[in-house]
């Protein structure tokens, strides 16, 4: 690699992974996917000298465990939270129409996700009690899974600022 590209190689990696983890911030963008694909990369560009591979698998596992949270949740019981099927695509449905009408990042998803998980659930039920449980069981697992996926693009990004750190 030469001189200059080697000098600006950590700099320009270690922004572009903060910008990824801030990306992982936007709900319909698999963050922890883009900061782990940036240290592929970056792995692949130095030939593996800075990053480990050992750094690597961990990276790789937290991705894969963070990525796959939509199917591991329910096993845990948490990710419908006794939602019906119902009313669990309106909650997903309420999320991106208020990504997209409500353009405050996370703000307009939450009230979305809320907001079609109440609607679903009173017309169902035609009863305010089960919908606003609805509506809050829709704001908490929204909570959780956002959160799974921001901390596991963080846990990516100081596994790597270790092994840079490591390394030399």
């Amino acid at each position: 690699m030469p001189e200059l590209a080697a000098s600006l190689f950590v700099p320009v990696t270690v922004i572009a992974m903060i910008i990824g983890v801030f990306l992982s911030l936007v709900p319909v963008l698999p963050g922890s996917l883009i900061v782990w694909a940036i240290a592929l990369v970056a792995g692949l560009i130095d030939g593996w000298t800075r990053i480990s591979p050992t750094a690597m698998i961990i990276m790789s596992i937290i991705m894969v465990v963070s990525q796959l949270s939509d199917f591991w949740l329910p096993l845990l019981g948490v990710q419908t939270g006794g939602m019906g099927c119902l009313t669990s695509v309106g909650s997903f449905v309420g999320g991106i129409v208020g990504t997209i009408f409500i353009p405050i990042p996370i703000v307009g998803t939450l009230i979305g996700v809320v907001a079609g998980a109440l609607l679903v659930e009173y017309l169902q039920r035609q009863q305010v009690d089960p919908a606003v449980q609805a509506g809050k069981q829709a704001a908490k697992l929204f909570a959780i899974g956002y959160a799974i996926r921001f901390i596991s693009s963080l846990a990516i990004f100081f596994v790597y600022i270790f092994t840079l750190a490591t390394s030399s």
